[in-house]
């Protein structure tokens, strides 16, 4: 696919700034804008894929959980200061 070396027009513009922004499409704008927001789109959701990929734990975590519900707990607590 060839690259152009050209400035972006107005809506082109506005097409990379609502999908830096999270923001919809505007179905006015041209195809070479939708070309540009859907292209920054996939861009953006790929680098938010690859953060959490590094995020993750290597190997996986044991995680504890409590006998007693929270909860329950809570009225002990109560109880055992009276």
């Amino acid at each position: 696919m060839p690259q152009h070396d050209r400035p972006l027009t107005h809506d082109e513009r506005k097409a990379a700034e609502a999908a830096f922004k999270g923001a919809p499409f505007d179905p006015k704008w041209s195809d070479a804008a939708r070309k540009v927001y859907v292209g920054l789109s996939a861009a953006i959701a790929n680098k938010r894929n690859e953060a959490f990929e590094e995020i993750r734990p290597s190997q996986s975590t044991t995680l504890t959980r409590r006998a007693v519900p929270e909860s329950k707990e809570r009225g002990r607590a109560k109880s055992s200061l009276w």
